[in-house]
């Protein structure tokens, strides 16, 4: 599914001609839980994929997998793909936080520049970053005759897994329309949000609703739980209702059952909530909730910075 919303500019001269289309494998860089499960996605969907992460413990766990070839650095990997692809070497990133991903970025330039026999990179950064972490960095993808798109996704591991991913890119229209083809294994719905950036201020929207509502989530069942009505029978009551949310049912599960076991780190969501809180700050409006929050989500991130974002409850007490 592929839809274009809201205005759309243009993030400079791209100058890539014709759509992508995977013509050999998919590069993809960084294994974590998202990183590991799209290239499984990939993998299973009958597309290639060469990968490489900084971690040899999250190489070593990929190793073996159908259809993944598993590589030691960024460099190793443009090689590989240049082998082993007849036209634009595609790369997806999945990493923790800006500073990473341009890291990584100007490591794929100069592997490029050094023996891609001067074929183009289209750089897919599925991270979750400041704007101008990603302005910066497609600018200089522009200038040295490559393509960068920011494109945050939201689902998790689940939906990376099922290929249900919402994937929010940040392009001009050429480079949508060429990305978005690539992104369709893992995907369930690939949305235009606007030039370069565009993509990263609609994951820190996304991340606003899911912090609050987590933090809400876990308030209404230690509500119903202070209150003399079972949690678990209390968060099956409200999945019927209004207040019914894929929050409420994934992480209300993890609340009910005491399961911290980390999808999605505490720590990263305090990361999201700060570019959130900065991206209000800049555009001059109030977020009392999400201010509200980020308290919670710090105080959790400094205490346990691993532990899965449901752990929220338990700075409440809570379910009892």
């Amino acid at each position: 599914m592929s839809e274009t919303t809201g205005p759309v500019g243009s993030s400079g001269p791209i100058g890539i001609s014709g759509p992508i289309g995977i013509s050999g494998p998919i590069g993809i860089i960084g294994l974590g839980t998202m990183g590991s499960a799209m290239a499984r996605r990939f993998a299973g969907q009958g597309t290639e994929v060469l990968a490489t992460s900084r971690s040899q413990a999250s190489r070593d766990a990929l190793a073996g997998t159908d259809g993944v070839q598993v590589v030691r650095s960024p460099r190793e990997l443009v090689a590989a793909l240049a082998e082993q692809t007849r036209g634009d070497l595609v790369v997806l990133t999945s990493l923790p936080s800006g500073p990473q991903v341009t890291a990584v970025a100007d490591a794929l330039l100069a592997a490029m520049a050094w023996g891609a026999d001067g074929r183009r990179l289209v750089l897919v950064d599925t991270s979750t970053c400041a704007p101008a972490d990603a302005q910066a960095v497609a600018h200089r993808f522009a200038i040295s005759g490559h393509a960068f798109a920011d494109a945050p996704v939201s689902g998790g591991p689940t939906g990376a897994r099922d290929g249900t991913l919402s994937i929010m890119v940040g392009a001009d229209d050429a480079l949508f329309a060429q990305v978005a083809p690539a992104l369709a294994p893992i995907a369930g719905r690939v949305v235009h949000c606007g030039p370069s950036g565009c993509g990263q201020v609609t994951k820190a929207a996304n991340q606003l609703i899911v912090a609050c509502t987590v933090q809400a989530v876990a308030e209404a069942l230690t509500l119903a739980g202070r209150n003399g009505v079972d949690p678990a029978v209390a968060r099956t009551a409200l999945l019927g209702g209004y207040a019914a949310s894929r929050v409420l049912e994934l992480q209300g599960e993890r609340m009910v059952t005491g399961d911290f076991t980390p999808g999605g780190t505490i720590a990263l969501l305090a990361k999201d909530v700060r570019i959130a809180q900065g991206l209000a700050t800049a555009a001059g409006m109030a977020a009392p909730a999400l201010d509200a929050t980020a308290v919670q989500v710090r105080t959790l991130a400094e205490a346990d910075p691993g532990i899965d974002h449901s752990a929220l409850i338990k700075l409440l007490g809570g379910p009892l």
